[in-house]
C-alpha cells in the first residue's frame, strides 16, 4: 500500500491548508469522502508512473481541475516524498480558481505547478507527457482530456467522468430498461465510456475500466486506464464502435474532436 500510516499522518498538514480538515485532522464527511478518493487516485497514478526512470522530470495534465485538490496532493507526494523532479500542469476555464490555486502554490512553494485558465483543448506544450488525467471533469471536459492526451501521445490517460449532460442515447433495443432513470444513468455512463474505451484504443492505447474507489465514497467511481503501447486488439475497434455507437444512437464529443483535427 503506497499511503501507510506514517505518509497519512504527514498529508495531514496539507489536507488542513487544502481546507479539507481542521488542525486536528478532523473534517467533515463530504471532504473526508473527497480525501479518500484523491488518496485512491493517487495510488492508481503511481502504479503506473513508479517503473519510470528517476533521470527525468515527471510532466502530468490535469484537465477539468477545479480545486486542484488531487493535484496538490500529487505534486506534494512526488516532490516531497517520493523526491522526484515534476511539472503539473492544472486546465480549467474557471479564471478565479486558477488564479486562486496559484496563489496556494505559491505559498506552499510548489514552484513546478501552473495554471492555466483556459478550454482544455486549446492548451499546448512541446514537452513529453507522462500522464493526462481528470477527476470528476464536467460533461465534454472527460472527451477533451482524452483527446488532448491523444493529441500529445501520453503515455497514460486516467479519467473519471462526471456528469453526461452532453451526451443523448435512444437505444434500438432496452428501451424498456432505459425508462427507469436509475437505470438509464447507468447504462448511460457504461455506453460512453466503452464508446469512448473505443476511441482510445484505435490510437494506440490499451484500456481497461473499473471502479478506483469504493462506491460508498462516489458513485462516480469508474475510471477509464489508457495506456499507450502501441497496443493491436483482436476485436476491429472501428467495427465495434460503429455497431454501438448505431446501436445506442450515441456519439461521445471525443469522436467529433478525433474527426475535426483527423487524428
Amino acid at each position: 500500500m503506497l499511503i501507510n500510516k506514517e505518509i497519512r499522518e504527514e498529508l495531514n498538514h496539507l489536507f488542513f491548508l487544502l481546507k479539507l480538515q481542521d488542525r486536528n485532522a478532523n473534517s467533515s464527511i463530504d471532504k473526508q469522502v473527497k480525501i479518500e478518493q484523491i488518496l485512491a487516485y493517487l495510488e492508481i497514478i503511481h502504479a503506473q508512473v513508479r517503473k519510470t526512470s528517476r533521470k527525468r522530470k515527471l510532466v502530468f495534465i490535469d484537465s477539468g481541475a477545479g480545486n486542484c485538490y488531487l493535484s496538490f496532493l500529487v505534486y506534494y507526494f512526488y516532490s516531497k516524498i517520493d523526491q522526484r523532479e515534476i511539472d503539473i500542469h492544472c486546465i480549467d476555464y474557471n479564471e478565479s480558481l486558477m488564479i486562486s490555486n496559484a496563489e496556494l502554490a505559491k505559498e506552499m512553494n510548489f514552484r513546478n505547478m501552473f495554471f492555466h485558465p483556459m478550454d482544455i483543448i486549446d492548451f499546448k506544450t512541446a514537452e513529453s507527457i507522462d500522464l493526462v488525467y481528470s477527476l470528476h471533469a464536467c460533461d465534454t471536459a472527460t472527451d477533451k482530456t482524452m483527446y488532448l492526451g491523444i493529441k500529445n501521445k501520453a503515455k497514460i490517460i486516467l479519467s473519471v467522468a462526471c456528469c453526461q449532460h452532453s451526451i443523448s442515447m435512444k437505444p434500438s433495443s432496452l428501451k424498456i430498461v432505459v425508462r427507469y432513470k436509475s437505470f438509464r444513468d447507468k447504462m448511460l455512463m457504461m455506453v460512453s465510456d466503452t464508446l469512448r474505451a473505443l476511441l482510445l484504443e484505435r490510437h494506440a492505447y490499451k484500456v481497461d475500466i473499473f471502479d478506483f474507489v469504493s462506491s460508498r465514497y462516489t458513485e462516480k467511481n469508474t475510471m477509464v486506464r489508457a495506456v499507450r503501447t502501441g497496443f493491436k486488439k483482436q476485436i476491429d475497434a472501428r467495427e465495434e464502435y460503429e455497431n454501438l455507437s448505431k446501436e445506442f444512437k450515441m456519439k461521445p464529443h471525443l469522436e467529433e474532436l478525433l474527426l475535426e483535427s483527423e487524428l
